[in-house]
Parts: C-alpha cells; structure tokens; sequence
C-alpha cells in the first residue's frame, strides 16, 4: 500500500503495487512502459514478444488518458506481494453539465447533472458514482471487466474531478469495486483553490504592524 500525488494535485491510497505512467508526451509514455515490461518481465529474448504487447498496451492506454485531457494514468501490477493484479486508474477535470438546478447544495446538483447515479459521502465531499460492466479485449483473448467512475467536485477550482477505475472482474465484481470504492474514499485535495489571495491563508497576529 502505498500513498501517492497526481499529477492533477490529488493525494490517493494505493492497495499493492501501482506505477504512474507519464502523459506529457507518446515518447515518454513509451520509454516508461519499456523500463516497467523489462523489470516486470524480465531481459530474455524468448520474452520480447511479451515486453512488445505489453508495452504496445500500455502506450495506448496512455495515448486514449492524453486524448481525453486526463493528467493522471495509474496502473496496478500487483495487489500484494506475488500476487499480480491488473487495473488501471485515469484521473482528469471536466466541467459540470449545464443543467438547470434551483439549489447550491452539492448533491443536488450532482443528482441533476448524472441522473443514475449514486450519490456517496467521500471524506472529500460527496461524490456521484457509477459502475458498469464490460470486456477488455486483448490480440488473442477478451475478459469481462467492472469500471467504477466517481466525479468529486473539486474544493480547489469550479470543476469536478472524474477518477475512472476499471479492471478484470476476475469472477468477482463486487469486490473489484469495493477495491475502488475505497481508494477513491482515500482522495484528498492537496492544491489551495486556484485564484485564492496568497495572503488569505494566514491571518492577522496581533503585534505584527
């Protein structure tokens, strides 16, 4: 378990082993994906191929993040020692929907802007949640997978932070996504909001004029 920044300046809980692969160019996602294959998998020429699709895998992966504006892309390889276990995390800030909401409150303007949704107290905020079914297809075999996506409005900006988990369900959904649900309850905000007064954050001390 380990605790990590992202890039899109939110601090998470991580179960097992996660490696964040970069997004700022397809060179760099690439050179990063063909250290982490080699570490994962090893020099041996009898393994190329392997390091070749996983490699090729995590650069699209990468390239769809980078095409949707994420700023985060994490990607599980372990979920304990031995243990391997795949899934990926995608972090970005999307605007809320333009709808109609004759209330402030934060849940009700989540309950109007994604009706489906469930609405769930995070320690960030509340948040609205979603969970859908699916297949992940590789060259040669396709698993089903689970995919759970919270929006959490952000205390730092006017936007909401969209984290989208999806993985193999291996059988087991319901425990996929109770995985997610609690990295997703370990979000915290680690930016000041944008546009705040330096000198709002600290007050006034009597005997400093």
């Amino acid at each position: 378990m380990s605790q990590v920044v992202t890039p899109g300046h939110v601090r998470l809980v991580l179960p097992g082993a996660w490696v964040n692969v970069p997004l700022v160019s397809p060179e760099a996602a690439k050179t990063f994906a063909q250290r982490v294959m080699r570490q994962q998998v090893g020099r041996d020429d009898r393994l190329a191929r392997l390091r070749r699709d996983g490699v090729q895998q995590i650069c699209d992966l990468a390239d769809k993040a980078r095409a949707s504006g994420a700023h985060t892309l994490a990607m599980a390889t372990e979920i304990a020692p031995g243990v391997p276990f795949a899934a990926s995390l995608v972090g970005r800030d999307v605007e809320w929907p333009e709808v109609e909401v004759e209330s402030d409150e934060v849940a009700v303007r989540l309950g109007r802007a994604f009706p489906g949704s469930e609405l769930r107290e995070l320690p960030a905020g509340v948040a609205a949640r979603t969970r859908a079914s699916g297949v992940l297809r590789g060259k040669e075999e396709q698993a089903s997978s689970v995919e759970v996506l919270y929006r959490i409005p952000r205390p730092d900006s006017d936007r909401l932070l969209a984290l989208r988990f999806t993985a193999p369900d291996f059988g087991s959904a319901d425990t996929i996504a109770q995985l997610f649900d609690a990295i997703a309850g370990s979000v915290e905000f680690v930016r000041r909001r944008v546009g705040a007064h330096v000198g709002a954050a600290a007050p006034h001390q009597e005997g400093e004029d």
